[in-house]
């Protein structure tokens, strides 16, 4: 299970990759709808870095809107 810092198990859904800074993910709180970010330094897992290098590298790229409203996918 992945928990953010401060203890609340997180549904994660996507993860964004950026070249020039960090690997972020995109996850739901428990049973809410809202999608928050955290930064991988503010994970934690029952079995530890492990759990969450795996789960990460299962999720899909977080998919952009751009202005006209249509969803895409970064190349």
């Amino acid at each position: 299970m992945i928990y953010s810092r401060f203890g609340t198990a997180l549904a994660l859904v996507s993860k964004s990759e950026n070249e020039s800074g960090p690997v972020s993910v995109q996850a739901t709180i428990e049973d809410t709808a809202d999608v928050h970010e955290y930064k991988l330094a503010d994970l934690t897992a029952d079995d530890g870095l492990t759990e969450i290098n795996a789960a990460v590298a299962k999720l899909p790229l977080k998919v952009f809107e751009n202005k006209s409203g249509r969803q895409r996918k970064p190349h």
